[in-house]
């Protein structure tokens, strides 16, 4: 298989999907799932360290070894 035809798998909320593009940014992440643009998106980190927030125009590389997890949710504030 060559580079241009490989597929990247990846979950976002307990979804599958098969991305063809090795790089993807946290908007179109969102844009996948179809939730609002004023959510944040997360990179599932395996271990003690926390979850790492991607911003909306943040690249992933997917090439890394093993499938990627995401996670969408409300952005928590501190406001008021």
């Amino acid at each position: 298989m060559s580079k241009s035809e490989q597929k990247f798998k990846i979950m976002i909320d307990q979804k599958s999907f098969e991305i063809e593009e090795q790089f993807i940014t946290g908007s179109q992440i969102k844009t996948k799932v179809s939730v609002p643009a004023n959510y944040g998106v997360w990179l599932k980190v395996n271990g003690p360290d926390p979850d790492k927030e991607i911003a909306d125009i943040e690249q992933v590389d997917l090439a890394q070894p093993g499938r990627e997890h995401f996670f969408t949710g409300a952005k928590t504030t501190t406001e008021g």
